[in-house]
């Protein structure tokens, strides 16, 4: 699925985005959110463009408590670049595509 955003869940969090080879940027969203909604053509976009490179991940806050939870998750949209385990990078709010390449180019 290169190139495309995948969804995640409380289930597949940990593989898919913490464990995941190379960055991963994980958005955590929700489907009530204009914001958010306005968010989802940017992520599109850049899956695209850095495919092979980075996976672009989506986690509904309301479909997924757990990890809201344990990353506390409070505002939205919270985006984290995770790398080797890790959160390397954080943006929270909303962001253009030039704010998220620049999140997300120190990582690649």
């Amino acid at each position: 699925m290169a190139g495309t955003v995948v969804d995640v869940t409380d289930a597949d969090f940990e593989t898919k985005v913490v464990k995941g080879a190379g960055p991963v940027l994980a958005v955590c969203r929700a489907e009530w959110s204009d914001v958010c909604r306005a968010l989802d053509p940017v992520l599109v976009d850049v899956a695209k463009e850095y495919s092979g490179r980075l996976t672009v991940a989506r986690l509904d806050i309301d479909e997924s408590p757990r990890t809201t939870e344990k990353y506390g998750i409070n505002q939205i949209p919270t985006l984290h670049v995770f790398k080797g385990g890790k959160i390397v990078g954080t943006w929270i709010g909303p962001a253009n595509k030039a704010r998220v390449v620049a999140l997300i180019t120190p990582h690649l």
